[in-house]
C-alpha cells in the first residue's frame, strides 16, 4: 500500500501562517509604480498577471488580472479607459470623438495672449543652412 499522508488534512493547531514576502505593517503609499503599467495585487502588493480582457467601447476595456502569490490567490477585475488627448493624432479615427486636455480659463488667455515683441524667438540666431553643392 502507497503512503499518501501529503494528502492528509494539517490539523488546526499545526498550522503555522505563511511568511509574508513583504511587510504588511507598511502601508502602500503608491510610489512604487509599475513601468509596465501592471497593476498589483492589493493584498500582497505582487504585480498581477493579466489572464484576459475585452473592449467595451473603443476607449474602455475590462481587464481580468489574477495574482500569481499562491498564498494570497486573488482575482480582480480593473478597467483601463481613455482619459483626454496630451496631443491629437496625426490620424484621427471619425468614429470616435476624443476629447484633449482640459485646459484651464487662465492657460487658455495665456495661450492667446500676443507675443512679447522683445522675447526673442528660439531661432531667431540661428544661420540657415549652406545650399547644397552641385553635383559634379
Amino acid at each position: 500500500m502507497e503512503d499518501h499522508t501529503y494528502l492528509a488534512p494539517v490539523p488546526a493547531e499545526a498550522a503555522q501562517p505563511a511568511p509574508a514576502a513583504f511587510p504588511l505593517d507598511v502601508p502602500f503609499d503608491g510610489t512604487q509604480p509599475t513601468r509596465s503599467g501592471a497593476l498589483r495585487c492589493p493584498h500582497c502588493r505582487f504585480i498581477g498577471y493579466r489572464r484576459s480582457s475585452r473592449a467595451i467601447t473603443e476607449t474602455h476595456r475590462d481587464i481580468y488580472y489574477q495574482c500569481p502569490n499562491v498564498l494570497c490567490g486573488h482575482t480582480w477585475k480593473a478597467t483601463e479607459s481613455y482619459d483626454f488627448g496630451i496631443v491629437p493624432s496625426a490620424i484621427p479615427n471619425p468614429r470616435v470623438t476624443l476629447p484633449l486636455r482640459p485646459v484651464s480659463r487662465q492657460q487658455a488667455l495665456e495661450a492667446m495672449t500676443p507675443p512679447d515683441p522683445n522675447q526673442p524667438g528660439l531661432f531667431d540666431g540661428m544661420r540657415p543652412a549652406p545650399p547644397p553643392e552641385p553635383p559634379g
